[in-house]
């Protein structure tokens, strides 16, 4: 009995979604077996059909997204705001990141840093965030920082920085007369590649003028970041994070 009344909600759930008015695009209907379960519930979004290229994203009967080369397999909000960002497999089996904006005119931008690394950025709000592929999962990395940014990517780790202060300093110039400039205090995060966590170098204090911070890799073990006086730091990351080398 329980069978039944699970068939006849996923037949309703399809017949729904390919007569809706709002549908905003055809969609074909697929047999089901143990791979290809039908409409697939990521409240409140519904991905139908499972596992199929073209297979789309669905909003209150509406279609969001789809593409005829990819397969859609999981979509997660980003925290604090309307936009998510979406996991699919291309048609050579490469999983990629893409994301499904709202539609309040925000200037929103999502780009790929790497093959699992992608970084986003909201420049009405000014949220910044850092999401990552492991284990065929989304992992939004430290997903409460509204700041998260700067991913820089070797073959083996990956580092990133959000701003965690900046404040107003006053200072006297060689004229005698005080000047006032923010300066931003940055904290780094280092990623092992075939480790899910991040670790943050609480440690490892970095201020600058300047609210961007360019990271780069030196060798398999250091990063360096220039300062907006053009001095250049190295660091050595065994240092802050020797579990992760």
């Amino acid at each position: 009995m329980n069978k039944l009344k699970i068939n006849f909600l996923f037949i309703s759930t399809v017949i729904t979604l390919l007569t809706s008015a709002n549908t905003t695009g055809a969609v074909e209907i697929f047999l089901r077996d143990p791979d290809h379960r039908g409409v697939i519930e990521f409240t409140p979004f519904q991905i139908y059909p499972e596992n199929r290229v073209g297979n789309g994203i669905y909003l209150e009967k509406k279609l969001l997204d789809s593409h005829p080369q990819r397969v859609i397999l999981n979509i997660v909000n980003i925290k604090d705001t309307d936009n998510h960002v979406y996991l699919y497999r291309g048609l050579n089996g490469v999983l990629g990141l893409d994301i499904v904006k709202n539609d309040t005119g925000e200037d929103v931008r999502f780009w790929q840093v790497d093959p699992e690394f992608y970084q986003y950025s909201n420049r009405t709000s000014g949220t910044r965030r850092v999401f990552r592929i492991f284990e065929d999962k989304i992992i939004p990395l430290l997903p409460n920082l509204r700041t998260g940014t700067g991913v820089a990517a070797s073959q083996t780790h990956a580092v990133f920085y959000h701003i965690s202060n900046s404040k107003n300093v006053t200072s006297v110039n060689q004229n005698g007369q005080e000047t006032a400039s923010r300066v931003y205090t940055f904290r780094l995060h280092v990623i092992k590649r075939d480790l899910e966590g991040a670790v943050s170098l609480y440690d490892l204090p970095i201020q600058d003028a300047n609210y961007l911070l360019k990271l780069v890799w030196e060798n398999e073990y250091s990063v360096s970041y220039k300062l907006s006086n053009g001095k250049k730091h190295i660091i050595d990351l065994r240092k802050y994070a020797p579990s992760l080398f």
